[in-house]
């Protein structure tokens, strides 16, 4: 496998609900792409996420406020850091799953659910972490994405 990107990603807080664009080139007779990604912390829990979930009863409930006295009943908070890819011909699909370790493979004949199956074209390719949601001060994120190139194919 040829290693296409392999990076980390520091996320800070202020990057919530953003999204972070990552190029990379495909080159020419590639038949598999494989994305490794992870991410953590994943959760925020204990006294460390009360202020968090205090502040959003009291916007979200109003004069309601006090019917929500547990707290704790909102634990733990959780990191929701997703990804999607475009090739140079469009959309190739996306992972918005929960789980903060992560594998997707596309090839011309199969694809991880989510993702479109198809030729593997040449050219900037970019994938997309979509910062969902950021509890802790600090996320990062881990991405390599790999290749088989048929060298044979040329």
């Amino acid at each position: 496998m040829n290693i296409l990107l392999e990076t980390d990603v520091h996320l800070l807080r202020a990057c919530e609900k953003t999204n972070v664009t990552l190029p990379f080139t495909v080159p020419k007779n590639t038949t598999l792409l494989r994305i490794s990604y992870s991410y953590a912390p994943k959760t925020l829990d204990g006294e460390a996420a009360r202020p968090i979930i205090e502040a959003c009863l009291r916007r979200d409930t109003g004069e309601f406020y006090s019917e929500y006295p547990d707290w704790t009943q909102y634990l733990p908070l959780k990191n929701l850091v997703t990804l999607s890819l475009d090739s140079p011909e469009g959309f190739r699909g996306c992972a918005h799953r929960q789980a903060d370790v992560q594998t997707h493979i596309l090839s011309s004949a199969e694809a991880s659910p989510g993702f479109l199956p198809g030729a593997l074209p040449a050219g900037e390719w970019r994938l997309v972490l979509n910062v969902h949601a950021l509890v802790t001060k600090i996320c990062d994120c881990r991405i390599k994405i790999e290749a088989e190139v048929d060298f044979c194919g040329e």
